[in-house]
């Protein structure tokens, strides 16, 4: 049946409202996705390599990529815990820098890193090892030294050193052991068989100690930490006569030793040179480095006098032995 002229109209409208409004409920649906009800998220900052967080993670050795100023200052809180490199820079490099400035804190975190970068690398490990030891991590320090030993199997000093470190952290026989690797390997140096006396002493084994710091002034006269060695063992086994030349050579080659004066003053008292024991014990304190020294001095009635120092309390009661003599 054929439609009028109304009915086509009344069509035409209601389908051009059905349009209009599919066309809105669009409109409203595009609008909800461009416009979300929660915030956007925002991005994490940007850490630029070479630097980590709290100071503790594995870095990349090397050069670093240096962020321009407005990276940097999204990581200004990082600075202190955090290795930071200038263009040219090496963790190596900056590490030895700080090494040479006595930092050895700073010196032993750059060298990690390093060492972390490169750890088949015989000398920033080596190094890294001498700068735990001197920052007072011992037990950091005596595995730095072992890795460097491992590296260079015939490395003299690197088990020199390690003896050194072992006998400063009591682990007497694990230096000896060190110490006669090191003896093996450099028969001839005397670093080694002082290393290997002190070990032997600081063991109870007096007599073997002695030989041993005879073989280290044997293979080098002008080891003045050998001397005054050979000097202090003298002395612990009551041999007070033979420890006077030791001594004297060892103060003579390092004057600025305030425990060799006092080591020497210790054999010229035994000795019965009151006098002399009494300018060496002087000496001791104006040396530095002999905190016995003053209660030697004041034991033996000496005085500091133009150096303006008090005197220390007595202390005759004192073993002698006690009064900080001292291996190197």
């Amino acid at each position: 049946m054929s439609m009028n002229r109304t009915g086509r109209l009344i069509v035409s409208c209601g389908g051009a409202a059905l349009l209009v409004v599919a066309a809105g409920v669009v409109i409203v649906g595009t609008r909800s996705r461009r416009e979300p009800d929660e915030p956007t998220k925002q991005a994490a900052p940007f850490i630029p390599a070479g630097q980590i967080e709290g100071g503790s993670g594995a870095v990349a050795a090397g050069p670093v990529a240096i962020p321009d100023p407005v990276q940097g200052s999204i990581v200004d809180h990082l600075v202190t815990e955090s290795l930071v490199l200038q263009p040219g820079e090496t963790y190596y490099g900056k590490g030895e820098t700080f090494f040479k400035d006595a930092d050895y804190t700073s010196a032993s975190r750059y060298l990690k890193a390093e060492v972390d970068g490169h750890p088949d690398r015989f000398y920033p490990t080596y190094l890294l090892g001498i700068a735990l030891w001197k920052d007072g991590k011992l037990d950091e320090a005596v595995t730095a030294l072992e890795g460097a030993a491992a590296l260079d199997t015939r490395s003299i000093k690197a088990r020199v050193n390690l003896g050194r470190v072992l006998n400063d952290a009591g682990r007497h026989a694990e230096a000896l052991k060190a110490a006669d690797e090191a003896v093996s390997l450099g028969p001839d140096d005397s670093q080694a068989h002082n290393v290997r006396g002190r070990a032997l002493q600081n063991l109870g084994k007096g007599d073997e100690a002695i030989a041993a710091f005879q073989t280290a002034v044997e293979k080098d006269p002008k080891n003045a930490f050998a001397q005054n060695n050979l000097g202090y063992a003298f002395i612990r086994a009551g041999k007070f006569q033979d420890a006077v030349p030791c001594l004297e050579e060892a103060v003579r080659l390092r004057p600025g030793e305030g425990t060799f004066h006092n080591n020497l003053g210790m054999a010229y008292e035994r000795t019965g040179t009151k006098d002399r024991a009494i300018d060496e014990y002087r000496a001791a304190v104006l040396a530095g480095g002999s905190e016995a020294a003053g209660r030697n001095l004041s034991r033996l009635g000496g005085a500091i006098d133009e150096a303006g120092r008090p005197e220390n309390e007595s202390d005759s009661g004192s073993d002698l032995l006690d009064e900080e003599g001292r291996l190197y």
